[in-house]
């Protein structure tokens, strides 16, 4: 009575087709995917301005090196090139996490990010605000949508 039945179908699943994905839309891949934007681009942002202050405050107090870094177009490139490596970063994790709907995905991060980004940073006022809200809010999805491209690209290789 304990040996199985030689002439019964087995109980177990046989095939070996993968399990079907579920398409729906998964909102803990948008968070994830924003929270690697936000926490890298604060956490690079915040190593940039103590690396710059110390090697700039030789020439004054650090009040003044800060407000000088804020009026310095080569600090405030290399800060929006950082940020838009992390939101580019942030939309591929987000596609990854999702494993499907790379973009819709990325766009979800990167508009979540944005949103966040503003409230939580607020105005510039500095010099260049113009041209750095421009480049930074108007290549925002476009970079987080790329992200997700390059996951999507990425499990296509395989």
């Amino acid at each position: 009575m304990g040996e199985p039945n030689p002439y019964t179908t087995p109980r177990a699943r046989v095939e070996d087709a993968p399990e079907p994905v579920d398409r729906r839309f998964r909102w803990k891949a948008a968070v994830l995917g924003a929270a690697t934007d936000l926490g890298g681009s604060a956490l690079a942002g915040a190593l940039l301005v103590f690396i710059s202050v110390l090697t700039a405050s030789g020439e004054g107090g650090t009040k003044e090196a800060l407000e000088r870094l804020g009026q310095s177009w080569p600090f405030l490139l290399i800060s929006m090139v950082v940020g838009g490596a992390f939101t580019v970063l942030g939309g591929y994790v987000a596609g990854r996490v999702a494993r499907h709907s790379f973009l819709t995905h990325a766009l979800a991060a990167g508009g979540l990010s944005l949103g966040l980004g503003i409230l939580l940073f607020g105005n510039d006022d500095g010099p260049y605000s113009g041209i750095v809200a421009f480049f930074g809010y108007g290549l925002h999805l476009p970079l987080a949508m790329l992200g997700g491209w390059l996951a999507w690209r990425r499990l296509a290789r395989r």
